[in-house]
């Protein structure tokens, strides 16, 4: 039988972890920015039915600047998100947006301005992407944004005008932002502890603990693009339980499940830290050896087949073809078809034996034999 992939991995490179960052601050920077966007607005229409009001040239022009940044913003999100910067970006802006809320206001008559209540946005934004010190930041550049206004506006005095329950009000929003970003930065570390051991055991085959077939064929793209781009060494060995049915008929499957758990826990027990154990169905087991060439491998294979088998109460023994990377036809299904062709041969010599195939380099002239 062949062990031919029928299904094409992933690509190799791809970073989920990444995607996920990526995904997360594109949704948080559009959502910022539309928040300035609709926040701009806001300000436009007070500023339109009160013409009449003091600084209203300055403020249209703050207003315009306001409007023009956030539509550049979202329409650059995607680039903005990609980039390594970007939550210094994000935490740059939510601060100055503070600092400007603070200056309009100023302008508009001080604390007395209802532009003022617009403070409490960039906190609220600080809550939703921040860890808890960007957060904290945030609301004391709330809070020295709105000490600003009421230090300009035409009463600076600290009185029961206002300005102390705006301090108040503000304070407690932000100490709430700072708890609010402690529990996100906890709920997101046991969401990610949970999204790991679920993509481990999803990963991982229940019976015997080596990787299935889909991590093993992914893995082995890998490292076959690796051993392209170094050239580095890289070999493949396809590992079946001899005469395995028999086991089953005679001592049932719970017992041939238990052969299956203690062969694919010798395997990896007695492979190396950088090698991958794979169980690819059945009583078919694989290793996949990074920068091990033919000898090595066939070495490793012996060993393998001596000592995976040692422990068992049952008489069972192991047939192993191995084969290394060709550097005319570097592909997942070359490497398997020639693991394959080394497996058969033992299985025709007797069972219990290694075989190695190594790769040999062809001329286009050259026709292979059958």
């Amino acid at each position: 039988m062949s062990r031919r992939p029928t299904t094409a991995p992933s690509s190799p490179g791809a970073d989920p972890t990444t995607d996920i960052h990526r995904h997360f601050w594109l949704r948080h920077i559009r959502t910022g920015f539309g928040v300035l966007l609709g926040e701009t607005f806001v300000v436009m229409v007070y500023l339109g039915l009160t013409p009449h009001g003091a600084h209203r040239a300055v403020l249209w022009m703050v207003t315009t600047t306001w409007l023009i940044l956030a539509v550049i913003s979202l329409l650059f999100a995607p680039y903005l998100a990609a980039q390594h910067w970007r939550a210094h970006f994000s935490a740059t802006w939510t601060i100055l947006s503070a600092f400007a809320v603070g200056g309009v206001a100023a302008l508009d008559g001080g604390i007395e301005s209802p532009i003022i209540f617009l403070l409490f946005l960039p906190v609220a934004n600080a809550a939703l992407a921040f860890k808890p010190r960007v957060a904290a930041a945030c609301g004391l550049a709330t809070l020295a944004s709105a000490g600003f206004v009421v230090a300009v506006g035409p009463d600076a005095r600290f009185s029961g005008d206002g300005a102390l329950v705006l301090f108040g009000v503000l304070a407690g929003v932000s100490a709430l932002s700072v708890a609010a970003s402690f529990n996100r930065i906890e709920r997101e570390r046991r969401e990610r502890i949970l999204s790991e051991k679920v993509a481990t055991l999803a990963a991982t085959d229940s019976l015997t603990g080596c990787a299935v077939r889909r991590v093993f064929y992914e893995r082995l793209e890998e490292e076959i693009a690796r051993s392209q781009r170094h050239s580095h060494p890289l070999s493949l060995m396809l590992i079946d339980v001899d005469s395995f049915k028999a086991v089953n008929d005679t001592y049932g499957h719970l017992v041939g499940d238990q052969v299956l758990a203690a062969i694919g826990a010798a395997l990896r027990a007695h492979s190396r830290s950088f090698d991958l154990v794979g169980r690819l169905g059945g009583d078919e087991f694989a290793v996949l050896m990074p920068d091990t060439d033919s000898p090595a491998a066939t070495a490793l294979a012996e060993r393998l087949r001596l000592e995976a088998s040692a422990g068992l109460e049952l008489p069972v023994t192991l047939s192993i073809g191995v084969s290394d990377i060709d550097r005319s036809t570097p592909t997942m299904e070359h490497m398997f078809d020639a693991a394959d062709f080394a497996l058969y041969e033992v299985k025709r010599a007797g069972r219990d034996g290694v075989a190695v195939r190594p790769a040999v380099p062809r001329s286009p002239r050259k026709v292979r034999r059958r």
